[in-house]
């Protein structure tokens, strides 16, 4: 048996996020299909450390519970197996739906000032502007990318700042 041989490590080499405070960005994904929240955490877990969120209901709950550690939420457009759907959960953090016409678990819900960005496998289906329109602020394809979500977050600081 050889013995390992400990050196350095390279020039500029960062080890790997190791804990729950390692300096990611923590962002709520939601989205009920296995298989895109594996393929987009994998995509995005160097900058981003995502909760996950099933259904509406579980949406709301995370919402409750990290919504001062949020830079952002991704919300898939259709949600199937739940009342709302992206659209109009959308719609409810955005303040943009009657008090009577919100369900009870989603009311009362903190003041979110992140971006929400809608998700969907079907992006040529809808228009950004339209996602506008019901308060979200960009429409991305599923899986989503590292880049796309990191310029998409800094456009939305940026018009902030304007």
């Amino acid at each position: 048996m050889s013995e390992a041989v400990t050196r350095p490590p390279a020039p500029g080499w960062t080890p790997p996020p190791s804990t729950e405070a390692d300096g990611r960005a923590l962002v709520l994904y939601v989205d009920v299909d296995d298989d895109s929240f594996t393929e987009t955490s994998e995509r995005l877990r160097r900058a981003y450390k995502l909760v996950r969120a099933q259904k509406d209901r579980d949406a709301c709950e995370a919402i409750r519970e990290h919504h001062e550690d949020l830079v952002a939420v991704l919300l898939d457009v259709d949600m199937p197996g739940s009342i709302l759907d992206g659209i109009l959960l959308t719609r409810i953090l955005r303040g943009r739906v009657p008090a009577m016409g919100v369900p009870p678990f989603a009311r009362n819900l903190p003041d979110l000032d992140v971006p929400i960005v809608l998700v969907t496998s079907r992006a040529e289906s809808y228009a950004n502007e339209d996602m506008r329109r019901y308060g979200g602020d960009r429409l991305m394809q599923k899986p989503v990318e590292i880049h796309k979500l990191t310029l998409a977050l800094a456009d939305w600081h940026l018009a902030r700042e304007v």
